[in-house]
């Protein structure tokens, strides 16, 4: 079972990033950008198709951008924060559970002996 990884979702969630600043800033561009997303994340569930997260998150956000005209502002902003919060722990999640431990302090050992001079002796 191959599922998508944490850093090909940062890219879905880079782009919803900058779908709610354009919504911020109230941009033209806005609408383009959510588009963006969608197809991006239609390309991830398609090249992952075991990947049953993406998935439900997929007609997820379908769903949001389908009733997107019909919501007020704040309802908007909502769905939104509440989708890109969804993914961003999806990430963090994926993250924890790889083994390179990227969101440890360290990469490495090496770094927990303290100074690296003494190896020399």
């Amino acid at each position: 079972m191959t599922i998508a990884s944490a850093y090909t979702l940062e890219d879905v969630a880079k782009i919803l990033d900058d779908a709610y600043s354009a919504f911020i800033d109230r941009e033209d561009r806005y609408s383009e950008i959510i588009e963006t997303a969608f197809k991006h994340l239609e390309d991830v569930s398609n090249k992952y198709s075991d990947d049953s997260e993406i998935k439900e998150y997929l007609v997820r956000f379908s769903n949001f951008n389908k009733k997107r005209s019909g919501l007020n502002r704040d309802d908007e902003k909502k769905e939104l924060k509440t989708l890109i919060s969804d993914l961003k722990q999806k990430i963090h999640w994926r993250k924890l559970g790889m083994s390179s431990g990227t969101n440890l302090p360290f990469k490495d050992f090496r770094s927990l002996r303290g100074s690296g001079g003494n190896r020399s002796l």
